[in-house]
Parts: C-alpha cells; structure tokens; sequence
C-alpha cells in the first residue's frame, strides 16, 4: 500500500516542429532510409550521442569514440544489413565513419570531430 501522490505528465504536440525529411543513403551497395538526426523524434539509441556532438566545439578522443560505438550499435540492432555488410568490408572502420559523417551533413548538422583512429577519415565542423 503505497501513499505516494504521481503528477500526471502531459505533453502537448500540437506545437511540435515541423519534421525534417528522412535521409536516404547508399552504401557499399546497401541503400539506408534513416532517421533526420535534426529531428525532435530522433531515435533514443541515438540522444546521447547527438546531444555530445551538439554541446561540444570538438570532441576528445574517448567522446568521439563514444559517438561512434552508438552509431555502430544503432547499425547493428536497427540496420542489420548494413551491419553484415560492414562485417564483411576490409575496412569497417572506414564505411562507418563516412557513413556517420554523410548521415549528419544530410541531416543538416555539423558534426564536429568524428575521427576514426584506423580509418583516419576525420570529420570536422566548419
């Protein structure tokens, strides 16, 4: 028997934004609809990752490598073909971090300091 009082939570989305168009993308021969990273409704796997980049000029070394283990376990439970697909490249590393970096400039972002230490394909913010 519990005398605890809950306060009832109420979202009003009638004054959500507009929702920015899904981005479409090709690679290694796999085609990705994904989510806007710029969206209200961005995918909760990804929050975290996407608030770092956003709060940050530049990302260290272990943020970024934090980011990019996100992205890689969205890949894995949501985009599984893509996941096999970056098993089987000779340089995975190299496919996740352009793919990362393509994602977020059509998501109209500006991603910061996405470095891949094997790849040494650097995204960097303008």
């Amino acid at each position: 028997m519990s005398d605890k009082e809950y306060h009832v939570v109420d979202v009003d989305l009638t004054e959500a934004e507009e929702l920015k168009p899904d981005v479409h993308l090709e690679v290694a021969g796999v085609k990705l609809d994904l989510p806007n990273l710029n969206n209200a409704e961005l995918p909760i796997e990804l929050v975290q990752a996407i608030l770092l980049v956003k709060s940050k000029p530049m990302l260290s070394d272990e943020e970024t490598t934090a980011c990019v283990s996100t992205f890689l376990a969205y890949f894995q439970t949501m985009q599984p073909n893509f996941w096999n697909v970056l098993r089987k490249t000779k340089r995975p590393m190299a496919y996740l971090t352009a793919t990362i970096k393509a994602w977020a400039e059509e998501s109209g972002l500006d991603p910061k300091a996405f470095t891949s230490p094997t790849s040494g394909t650097t995204i960097a913010r303008h």
